[in-house]
């Protein structure tokens, strides 16, 4: 795969997996934002807006930090009675106080967190755009970030209803990628929402349930079905009875930049092209599927 141009001449730069954006890259995700937007509205999306923090107790009972502890970070305020030197480096954990504040790596955990204890119809789609945190081993320009931006539509409802909103955004990411002419694969890959050795990952070994968009080796969409883990966990059941099921897609915007980055050697003006050619086929994918239905 051709190496990747340096992000460097709009302005962005990346320090510590922490991005800054230029002019020409903010432009470009906002770009990319307004198309997977529109996808979620002709899917009958409502759109929220989500807290970029979460209590650490409240995603403990998801399992965040039971199968993800390597991506784990929280916030935690300062202990006034031991404070850290006038300019520190970084903060010793003995000044400060217990952390119970979740920096959560998805944004799917704040649409069930905030659905707790309800009852829904049997489809019921959300989504939002959010700020995501996560630990990694390294950081890797845009590729890999301790801090990024996610737009993820999830659907709650019955199964069926479930694999129809994962089938439909499948469908149209490949025509998007198509029409942009970005490379990509449709690969099954691993996500442990359940404990490793429960009879839950092993069925998922079985019949895959996260399948990852792939520019080269850098996955820039991911397409999950929960199944009833987290209707189950939150408590959030059906007008028609029983825990809903749950699936999401998510989009990782940054990531979008940089695979467009790469594919068209730091050339903004062809990127927004590119972008623009996806969202017309997708547009016109849509007006055929609904012509169909009606038909």
């Amino acid at each position: 795969m051709t190496q990747a141009p340096p992000l460097l001449n709009d302005g962005t730069r990346v320090r510590d997996g922490m991005p800054t954006l230029g002019p020409a890259a903010t432009r470009l995700i906002e770009q990319l934002d307004q198309v997977f937007v529109g996808w979620a509205a002709d899917s009958g999306a409502a759109a929220m807006t989500l807290p970029p923090m979460q209590n650490v107790a409240d995603l403990a009972t998801l399992d965040v930090y039971q199968n993800f502890p390597h991506l784990a970070m929280v916030a935690a305020t300062l202990d006034t009675g031991h404070l850290p030197e006038a300019k520190p480096r970084q903060i010793d954990p003995s000044s400060l106080q217990a952390a119970g504040i979740g920096l959560p790596s998805a944004v799917c955990y704040g649409f069930y967190l905030h659905l707790r204890g309800r009852t829904l119809p049997d489809r019921t789609v959300l989504t939002a755009m959010g700020t995501c945190f996560r630990n990694e081993n390294h950081f890797d320009g845009l590729r890999r970030l301790r801090v990024f931006r996610l737009r993820e539509v999830v659907a709650l409802g019955q199964p069926d209803e479930i694999r129809q909103h994962l089938s439909r955004f499948t469908a149209l990411s490949f025509r998007f990628a198509e029409a942009a002419d970005l490379d990509v694969t449709h690969a099954a890959a691993s996500d442990p929402f359940f404990d490793q050795n429960s009879q839950q990952a092993y069925w998922q070994q079985l019949n895959p349930i996260k399948h990852e968009f792939l520019f080269g080796d850098l996955a820039i969409a991911s397409v999950n079905e929960h199944r009833k883990f987290f209707g189950e966990r939150c408590a959030i059941s059906l007008e028609s009875g029983g825990p809903v099921s749950t699936g999401c897609v998510g989009f990782g915007l940054e990531r979008w930049v940089q695979a467009l980055m790469e594919r068209y050697r730091g050339d903004w003006d062809a990127a927004y092209a590119a972008v623009e050619a996806g969202r017309v086929a997708t547009a016109e994918s849509e007006l055929q599927r609904q012509a169909t239905k009606v038909g």
